[in-house]
């Protein structure tokens, strides 16, 4: 199942770069998934967090604001499972919780000022993955590293989709597209295969 993620993730990144819209129907959707498939999500706040992802997925696979904001809500939900499944691991320590929050703050300032319209939602977005951020920091034991590796590039990916979704970056959307999907891809596995080792 792990070579069935792989080839999943890779033939969508491919799929990305090349702006193949319509065969992506098929294989983002796909991910969550076969994912889930490697290994059942063990807690409620892993399970959120893999259906949420699905449910954004599914969502940002089609345009306009509609679906980003459907996107948006699916995946703060899932942001909000991790950090439940997260935050059993320990209490945060502040010389990672305050930098966790200035990145939040900051992230919320700027996303929400460049989605006009959108801003209130990307807001709560972003103080929902810094939340996720944050709780990644409190794990302790197995699985902390990929656990709190996965968070960075899960956050990575967001801020990466966000700036080519509101115009900052993405001269070559589906160059963008397909950084996103990496980043993302290799965070959702890092974030599971971390949980499964503590279980």
């Amino acid at each position: 199942m792990r070579a069935a993620y792989l080839v999943t993730s890779v033939t969508d990144v491919v799929l990305s770069a090349c702006g193949a819209r319509t065969a992506r129907r098929i294989t983002k959707p796909a991910l969550m998934p076969v994912l889930a498939a490697q290994r059942p999500p063990r807690g409620a706040g892993a399970a959120i967090g893999l259906a949420g992802s699905w449910a954004g997925d599914v969502a940002l696979l089609a345009e306009g604001d509609r679906p980003f904001r459907a996107g948006l809500g699916a995946f703060l939900l899932a942001h909000l499972g991790y950090a439940t499944a997260f935050a059993r691991g320990g209490r945060p320590r502040a010389a990672h919780l305050v930098p966790a929050a200035v990145f939040t703050a900051t992230s919320a300032v700027v996303f929400g000022r460049l989605a006009g319209p959108l801003g209130r939602p990307v807001r709560a977005y972003a103080v929902a993955i810094g939340a996720m951020g944050a709780a990644a920091t409190t794990v302790r034991g197995p699985g902390a590293r990929r656990i709190a590796a996965g968070a960075a590039l899960f956050i990575t990916s967001d801020a990466l989709l966000g700036l080519g979704r509101f115009g900052v970056i993405g001269r070559r959307p589906e160059l963008t597209d397909a950084a996103v999907m990496t980043t993302y891809a290799l965070a959702q596995w890092l974030i599971h295969d971390g949980l499964s080792a503590r279980n």
